[in-house]
Order: structure tokens, then sequence, then C-alpha cells
């Protein structure tokens, strides 16, 4: 009797676990979420895909051969990725990011970015197309929990202006417990036009009115806050 209880318990939706997944904003809720394959797995030469998107093969640190300024100048920094993002049209798209920076380097693109010094969470990227347009990407306090600081970024370059900020929404409409965000969304004027869930394998979202450039731009930075280090790698 008492193992008929238990199965009966075990059974109810009260101990059904179901995996989180985030709010989207209305503004997306009608375009089909892009599941991203190759988060999970091994990282050698690894590979993400979603949609008309390709992403890799990445390297997990590079020290030499590039002269893109911004970026090249964080040669302190500890942890740094780059890799080239491609859509159907094979528009060659290459990014070099960087994190952990140090003191020093946050003062080099003070010029850049209002970067506030207090900090040594920034997590920083150059984007070049087809070796032409270049866009720069700063996000502060990626590895904070709610209480010790507030997720902010931008994309600029090219008269694009795209704020990054974070999801703590689940779908259910609840809040996240969770000491890192399931999410970011990206804001134009305060209008949310992609977004890209970084937990589970990830999925991603973008506007379907957006220029193919800056479907390819958002395309990257999703790949970009995919690709970095989980927040235990960053406690040292």
């Amino acid at each position: 009797m008492k193992t008929m209880i238990l199965l009966l318990l075990i059974s109810t939706p009260l101990f059904a676990w179901t995996v989180p997944a985030m709010k989207v904003d209305e503004r997306l809720a009608g375009i089909e979420a892009m599941a991203v394959e190759g988060r999970q797995g091994w990282l050698v030469r690894q590979v993400l895909t979603f949609g008309d998107y390709r992403t890799g093969p990445v390297k997990r640190s590079w020290t030499k051969g590039y002269d893109y300024p911004f970026i090249i100048r964080f040669t302190a920094a500890k942890e740094k990725l780059s890799f080239d993002t491609t859509d159907a049209s094979n528009q060659p798209t290459k990014w070099l990011c960087a994190g952990k920076l140090s003191e020093q380097d946050f003062r080099k693109f003070k010029e850049y970015f209002d970067v506030n010094l207090r900090t040594k969470d920034v997590f920083t990227c150059t984007v070049v197309i087809a070796d032409q347009q270049m866009y720069d990407v700063v996000i502060e306090d990626l590895n904070q929990n709610k209480t010790s600081g507030e997720v902010s970024g931008a994309v600029r370059g090219k008269g694009l202006d795209i704020a990054v900020r974070p999801v703590w929404i689940l779908a259910t409409g609840k809040k996240s417990w969770d000491t890192r965000p399931l999410g970011f969304e990206f804001t134009i004027e305060g209008e949310v036009v992609g977004a890209v869930e970084t937990v589970n394998d990830g999925r991603v979202w973008l506007e379907e009115t957006l220029s193919p450039e800056s479907r390819l731009v958002l395309a990257g930075l999703a790949s970009a806050l995919l690709l970095r280090s989980d927040l235990a790698d960053h406690n040292d």
C-alpha cells in the first residue's frame, strides 16, 4: 500500500521537474526560436549552429596575429575567444573576445565606453565584417549575482547602438533565483530586437525586420555569450 501511495505522489505535478526556460518578450513571441546545437560536449574546435548561422571552429586563446584596434590592447586578459560567424550568404564575420580583464585594460578603453573602473568583471569583443566594418562590444557584471551588480552592455559601430540586458524571469512568469541570468535581451531604443537563452543547450531569437548585417552581428553576440566560460570558472 505504501509503495502505491509513493508512486502516486511521484507521478503528480508537485514532483514533476521541468527544464527552466526564460520568458521571451512579446515582440519576439511570434518568432520561432532557433535551437542551438554544439554547445555541449567536446570543446576542441567547437562549432555552434542555429538557424542559418554557424559559429566556429572556436579558439579559446590568441596572443598575436591580429592588428585590429581596441581588442588587441588587452594583452593581460585571462580569458580569450576567437571565432567566425557566418550566415546563409557566407558573409565572413570575425570575433575576438576577452574576459577577466585587468585594471589597466579598463583604463585603455575608457574612451570607448563608460566603464565603471571598480569592477574586474568585463567581457568585451571586437567584431570585423569582411575585414572592413568593425563593431565593439562591452558587457559588465556578467558573473555577478543580482545583489552585487546588474548586467549591462552595448554593441556599437556604423550607426548601430544595441543595448544588452539580462533576463531573470522564467517562462512561467516567476522570477529565477539562480545566481546567473537565464539569458539576455538585445534592445534598440528600448525595443527588444533579439534574445539568447543561455541556460540548457541555448536558444536564439532575432527580429526579422533587422538588416542582414545587424542580424549577423547579434547572432555572433549570442554565440559569444553561449561560449564564454561558466560562472564557476570566474571565481578565482
